[in-house]
Formats: C-alpha cells, structure tokens, sequence
C-alpha cells in the first residue's frame, strides 16, 4: 500500500482532481464483517488541492477468497452467497440504494479487489425505522438480472449444516428440524433484493444524508394508520458482500435477532401495500426460526451462552 489512494478516488474524495497526498495515517477496522472481507483500514489525513490543504478520510477494504470452512468450496460461485468478489461488483455496479432514506456509503472507487468507500460514522439507527426505509426500498426496488447476485443464502447455510446434540432448549432443536416443511413456505413466496445481514451493527442513523441522497420528505402512514412528517436523514446500510435475490420478509430476522424487536409492523407501513402481509410475516418468521435456531446450535458448539432471553425471543417470534 506504497500509494495510500489511487488518483482517482482521491480526485473522489476532495470533489475535484489535481489532489496529492501530503499525510496519511493507516487504522485497522475491526469487529465483524463478511467472510470474503479482508484488511480494513481507515485512511486519513491531509491532501494538497488548489494551493490548500483539506483533510480527508476515506475506508479501504478488502476482499479475498473464503479459503476455509464448509462454505469455501462455493468462494467461487457467483450465485452463492459466500462469493467473494460480489461486494466490489455490488459497489460497481450502481444498484446499490442511494436514498432517500436508505442508502449504501459512497464509493469512491473500485480498484481491483478494493473498495474505497465514505468513512461512515454515527449511532445505531432505530430497527423500527430502519425496518420501514427497507420496506420502502425493496417495494421500490425491482431485482436485477445480473450474474453475481446471491441466491436464497438461509438455503446455502443449511444446505451446508447439520444439527449435532448440544445442550440447548430442546424447542429450539425442534425449530430446525422443521427446516423442510419452513423452506418450502419460504419457495413460494415473492422474491426481492435483499441486503442478506440487515442488522444492527450494519445500520448507522446520519441526519445529514451523507452518501449523495436527500432528505426524506412527504407524508407516509405509521403501522397503527396515522400520518406525519417522514423524518429526515438516511440510514447507511454497510457490507453488501451477501447482496441477492430472496424472499420478501427475510431481511427482517437479521434485524430482529441483533436488536429483539419486532420490525414487522414497521416494514409493512414502509412497503405501503406492495406485499402482502401473510408473505411478509411467513418471510420474517419462518428465516427468523431457521437463523436463530442455527446460531443457538453455532454457539453451544463453542461453548458460547445465548444471550440473555435470545432463545425466548427466537420461540416467541417463530411461526
């Protein structure tokens, strides 16, 4: 990383060419990501443009093959969810959301197998209004024809996983073991974009709609049917490696499992009547039971406790 930024996502970051980069400090970024994810790291500093100098900060990531585990002979699929150049060809390819309301961080620019992109900072965004602008979103939103979008990702995982005995609540085993007669509700249902990790440490709230996209405006209906102000701001969706195509309510139990909400209601009154609620609620359920089911038996595997009150959240949510 001799060149800290490549001329032309500088020329992104400081809104005109002709910058050179005087100062520049390299910050790993860690916490969770992608399995495709590789180094994250935070460039800042300061860069010389039309005789001034103008800081900057800008985040470069990443991506490589996933070389281990069960899922890395599918590293190479395009259709599987584990694919590890999606995420620089999602940022290329300009599907991502922009807003009002929901939108991916700019891309400054895509350079092999990096991806730079706005350094994104602010608190956790409410699940019940993030849930309403993914609502909005994917009503809005048909699904590409593109090669490299992922397929049905709960299908993949548990394609590749099997349930060992472990100590757990046994109605919780039960869950997974209706995973056929779940999958096939899932099938017949709508399909739609999905983001494929909708939760909460992927949901940052900016008032200042920093990606490109303006301010929500206009009137929308709330889930008990009155009518007010659509409040203003974006919310930014990070890590889009598992961008696909899959049944409409699904991208609600990552949302429901990382914050213990019920987002349902909330979708609904964003998707403004597009779907049909029984699809959504089947979607949002029946991926609910099967994900947190599978991370219940990932956790007691290593020894890890649930916590506290996931496993009654997952059995009170579940269809």
């Amino acid at each position: 990383m001799d060149d800290p930024l490549p001329e032309t996502v500088l020329a992104s970051v400081l809104g005109r060419p002709g910058g050179t980069v005087v100062t520049c400090r390299r910050e790993p970024i860690g916490g969770s990501s992608g399995a495709a994810t590789g180094r994250v790291t935070r460039l800042s500093g300061l860069a010389r443009c039309g005789g001034e100098e103008v800081p900057f900060s800008v985040v470069r990531k990443e991506v490589r093959p996933v070389r281990e585990g069960r899922h890395a002979p599918y590293a190479g699929d395009p259709r599987h969810w584990a694919y590890w150049r999606r995420e620089p060809l999602a940022y290329a390819s300009g599907l991502l959301p922009a807003g009002p309301g929901l939108a991916a961080p700019r891309c400054h620019g895509v350079v092999g197998d990096v991806v730079y992109l706005a350094d994104v900072t602010g608190v956790p965004e409410s699940p019940h209004l993030a849930a309403r602008r993914l609502g909005a979103w994917q009503a809005g939103t048909a699904v590409p024809d593109v090669p490299w979008l992922a397929g049905h990702q709960l299908a993949q995982r548990l394609a590749a996983s099997e349930w060992t005995p472990v100590a757990a609540d046994p109605r919780v085993a039960r869950l997974w073991a209706r995973q056929d007669e779940l999958l096939a509700e899932l099938a017949r249902l709508p399909v739609v974009l999905t983001h494929g990790d909708f939760s909460a440490g992927n949901l940052v709230a900016r008032p200042d709609a920093p990606t490109g996209g303006v301010p929500e405006a206009g009137r929308e209906t709330t889930p008990q049917g009155s009518s007010h102000r659509a409040p203003a701001g974006t919310t930014v969706v990070l890590d889009w490696a598992t961008l696909g195509a899959g049944p409409v309510g699904a991208d609600l139990a990552a949302l429901a499992l990382s914050t213990f909400a019920d987002p349902l209601e909330h979708y609904l009154a964003g998707a403004g009547g597009r779907f049909v609620r029984a699809d959504v609620e089947c979607g949002y359920r029946a991926t609910l039971a099967l994900t947190g089911a599978g991370r219940v038996h990932w956790m007691a595997t290593r020894g890890v406790r649930p916590p506290d009150g996931y496993e009654d959240f997952i059995l009170s949510q579940a269809p």
